[in-house]
C-alpha cells in the first residue's frame, strides 16, 4: 500500500496510539473486511504499540482505523502505480464487451523525462487485442516536422495498438532552451512507446487557417455550453427541483461558476413563482420551465454587463505617465461608494443646492450648453463644525450623479523627490478629465491649500499649491470638462484667497436644530428594533448642540445597553449553574436582545455629550466667515480681525 501518514489513530485516549504525522507502512489490510482496523508498522515506537503478530519490531505496530490514514506525499510513485493498475483492470473488463479506445491527453506531462514513469507505462501498455491507445503531444518549439504522407497504419506493441498525435503548434514565446535536453529525452521515450505518429500542422493557407481557428473556437463554445447546461441541471437536481425543455439553453460565452448557477436558479425560481398562477409539479417537485431559466440567465448577464462596463471604463483608460497610473488605482466608481442622499438626515437646503449645482450639470449637460453663464460650477466648498456630514454629502454627490470619485490627500500627491509633487497634482486633473464625469474631493482642504504667506511653509509646498490652482482654473483648463472640485473643511478662514476665489459656491453645513435632529435620528434608527415608547421628538429636544456624528454616537451607546443586559444575565446563570453543579446554560442569541427603548436613550444622553460647543471661538469664527464669504455673504462687509 506504500507509505502512509497517521493523523492520530487513537481518539479515545491521549496516551495510546501514534500521534499526528507519524509515518508508517500498511502490513495487514484485511481484504475481506473482517475488521475496520488496519495493521500499520510505524517508523517510531508507539505508546502501547505491538508487533502485529511478529510482523514488525516491538512497539512499532498498531491497528489503526482506515479512515484516519492518508497517503504520504512522498509516495507519488506508488500512486502512479495504483493508477496504472486501476486503468489496466478497467480496460481488461471493458475490452471483453467490445473494442475500446484509450486517449491520454498531453502524454509528455506524464513522462517529463522520468525513466521510472517510462518503464511503468511501457510495462502497462500491453493491453488485450481490440484496444487502441492514443496519446496527444503538443510541440513547443518552432521546428515543424513534416507530416507523413499517405494513410496511417497501426502496428502492434505486444498485443496492443498505439499511435501518437503530435500537435505542432508554434511557440510564440520562443524556445525553452533550458529544457532542450529533457524534451529530447522525453521525445525518444514517446517514440518508443508510440511508434505510429501523426503530425497535425497549422494550415499554410491563410483562409484555411482562419477557418481552422474559427472551428476551434466553435468547439470550445460547444464544450462550454454543454458544461454549463450540465451544471444547471445538476444544481436543480441537488436542490430538489425539476426542469423541462432545457435542451435549447445555450451559454457559450463563459464557464459558469457555482455562484453564477445559484443566481440563475434563484432568479428563475422568483420569476416562476411570480408569473405562474398554477405551480406545475412532478413527483411533489416544482418544475422550472425553459422560460424561467432563460429569464434567470438574462438577469445574470445584465448584472455582469453592468459590472463589466463599469470596470472597463476605468480599466481601459490610457494613462500617460506613472503618476496617472498610480492615481487611477485609487479612483472609486460611484457604485462602490454606497452613500445616497437618503442616508443623510436633514440638510435639505444643502442637498437641494448640491443637486442643482453638481448633479444636474453632470446628468443633463445639454441644458447647460447654451450661453456662457450656465456653465457647470467648477468648485464647491462645504464648511462647518466637525461631524455635521460634509464628507457624507460629498460621497452622496458622487453616487447620485454617477461620477467617478477621486479622493485627494497629501499622501497621494506628495513625494520625497523634488518636483514630483507638482507632477502628481497635474496628473490629478488630467486623469479626472479622462474619466469624466468625475468629482475631485479634497477633505480638510485647509491643510493642503492654506495661506501661502505662512513663513514656516516649505517652498515645495508653495509650488504644489500654485500647480494645483493653475490646473484647476488656469490657461490649460477646458470649460467643457465635467470635472468638479469638491472641498470640505472645518477651518475655512485658513484658506488662501485664491482658493476661495476658485470655490464660487460656499455652503455652510451647520449644527442641526431640533427638527433636523429628529430627522437625523429617524435615519439612524431606521433599520433598528425600536420599542414603541421611544419619542424621537423628545430625544431631539434634549440633544441641543449635538451634531449628526454626536447623535449617532448617542444611538450606538444606547444600543449597547440591551447587549450588556444579556451578558450580565448569562454571567448570573453561569454562576448559579456552577454553584448547583448543573450543566452550563447555553449562550443567548441575537433574537434574545430586546428592542431599544426610551430609557436606553436617556441613559446614553448622560454618557455622550456634544463634541462641539455652540459658544466656542471656532464656532463664532465659522459664523462670521459665513457672513463674509458664504452663501448670501458680501465682501463689502468689514473684514474680520483675524484676517489682518
Amino acid at each position: 500500500m506504500g507509505s502512509l501518514h497517521s493523523p492520530g489513530c487513537s481518539l479515545q485516549t491521549q496516551h495510546r496510539g501514534p500521534k499526528f504525522g507519524y509515518r508508517g507502512k500498511v502490513l495487514l489490510a484485511f481484504e475481506e473486511n473482517v475488521s475496520s482496523k488496519i495493521g500499520v508498522r510505524f517508523d517510531r515506537q508507539i505508546p502501547e504499540g505491538n508487533d502485529l503478530g511478529g510482523l514488525c519490531e516491538k512497539d512499532h505496530g498498531f491497528f489503526c482505523a482506515a479512515d484516519l490514514l492518508r497517503l504520504d506525499n512522498s509516495g507519488v510513485e506508488d500512486i502512479e502505480k495504483l493508477t496504472l493498475n486501476e486503468l489496466l483492470e478497467v480496460v481488461s473488463e471493458e475490452s471483453k464487451i467490445g473494442p475500446l479506445i484509450i486517449f491520454i491527453k498531453d502524454i509528455e506531462k506524464s513522462m517529463a523525462g522520468s525513466t521510472d514513469s517510462y518503464l511503468a507505462l511501457k510495462g502497462k501498455l500491453d493491453f488485450p487485442a481490440g484496444v487502441l491507445v492514443i496519446g496527444s503531444h503538443t510541440q513547443i518549439d518552432n521546428q515543424k516536422e513534416k507530416s507523413h504522407p499517405g494513410g496511417l497504419l497501426f502496428t502492434k506493441l505486444g498485443s496492443s495498438q498505439t499511435a501518437l498525435l503530435d500537435f505542432a503548434f508554434p511557440d510564440t514565446l520562443g524556445r525553452l532552451q533550458e529544457r532542450c535536453k529533457e524534451v529530447s529525452k522525453t521525445m525518444k521515450q514517446l517514440t518508443r512507446l508510440f511508434p505510429n505518429k501523426i503530425s497535425i500542422q497549422l494550415p499554410q493557407d491563410e483562409a484555411q487557417l482562419v477557418e481552422w481557428k474559427q472551428q476551434l473556437d466553435r468547439d470550445v463554445e460547444t464544450l462550454k455550453a454543454n458544461a454549463n447546461l450540465l451544471s444547471i441541471c445538476t444544481f436543480l437536481a441537488r436542490s430538489g427541483l425539476e426542469y423541462s425543455d432545457l435542451d435549447t439553453i445555450c451559454i457559450k460565452d463563459q464557464a459558469l461558476t457555482n455562484e453564477n448557477v445559484d443566481k440563475i436558479v434563484g432568479f428563475a425560481l422568483s420569476y416562476h413563482l411570480k408569473h405562474k398562477s398554477e405551480a406545475s409539479s412532478r413527483n411533489a417537485k416544482l418544475i422550472l420551465s425553459h422560460e424561467s431559466i432563460s429569464y434567470g440567465i438574462s438577469m445574470l448577464q445584465s448584472i455582469q454587463s453592468d459590472t463589466n462596463m463599469l470596470k472597463k471604463s476605468l480599466k481601459d483608460v490610457v494613462t500617460e505617465n506613472e503618476f496617472e497610473k498610480k492615481l487611477l488605482q485609487d479612483v472609486i466608481p460611484p457604485s462602490d461608494i454606497g452613500v445616497t442622499f437618503d442616508d443623510i438626515g436633514a440638510l435639505e437646503n444643502v442637498k437641494d443646492t448640491l443637486k442643482e449645482l453638481v448633479m444636474l450639470p453632470l446628468q443633463r449637460p445639454e441644458l447647460f450648453c447654451k450661453g456662457q453663464l450656465t456653465k457647470p460650477c467648477k468648485g464647491i466648498l462645504l464648511f462647518g463644525p466637525p461631524g455635521t456630514g460634509k464628507t457624507m454629502l460629498a460621497k452622496a454627490v458622487a453616487t447620485e450623479a454617477g461620477a467617478n470619485f477621486i479622493n485627494i490627500s497629501m499622501s497621494s500627491i506628495t513625494s520625497k523627490w523634488f518636483g514630483e509633487g507638482e507632477k502628481y497634482v497635474k496628473a490629478v486633473f488630467s486623469l479626472a478629465s479622462k474619466i469624466s464625469p468625475s468629482v475631485v474631493f479634497v477633505d480638510e482642504v485647509d491643510s493642503m491649500l492654506g495661506r501661502r504667506e505662512n513663513p514656516g511653509e516649505h517652498e515645495a509646498m508653495r509650488k504644489m499649491k500654485n500647480e494645483f490652482m493653475v490646473n484647476w482654473d488656469g490657461l490649460r483648463t477646458k470649460d467643457k470638462e465635467r470635472v468638479l472640485v469638491l472641498a470640505a473643511t472645518n477651518r475655512p478662514f485658513d484658506l488662501d484667497e485664491a482658493v476661495i476665489r476658485r470655490l464660487p459656491r460656499r455652503l455652510m453645513v451647520n449644527l442641526p436644530d431640533a427638527s433636523n435632529r429628529e430627522k437625523i435620528l429617524r435615519v439612524i434608527l431606521a433599520k433598528e428594533d425600536v420599542a414603541p415608547d421611544v419619542d424621537l421628538e423628545a430625544v431631539a429636544n434634549m440633544t441641543d448642540g449635538y451634531s449628526g456624528s454626536d447623535l449617532r454616537n448617542l444611538c450606538v451607546t444606547a444600543a449597547h445597553r440591551p447587549i450588556r443586559e444579556i451578558l450580565e444575565k448569562e454571567k448570573e446563570e453561569r454562576s448559579l449553574a456552577l454553584a448547583e453543579g448543573s450543566p452550563l446554560p447555553q449562550l443567548h442569541g441575537g433574537e434574545d436582545v430586546r428592542a431599544l427603548n426610551m430609557e436606553d436613550l436617556k441613559l446614553a444622553h448622560e454618557q455622550v455629550c456634544a463634541s462641539v460647543s455652540s459658544e466656542s471661538t471656532n464656532m463664532s469664527e465659522l459664523l462670521q466667515w459665513n457672513d463674509l464669504y458664504g452663501e448670501g455673504g458680501s465682501r463689502k462687509k468689514t473684514a474680520l480681525s483675524y484676517f489682518m
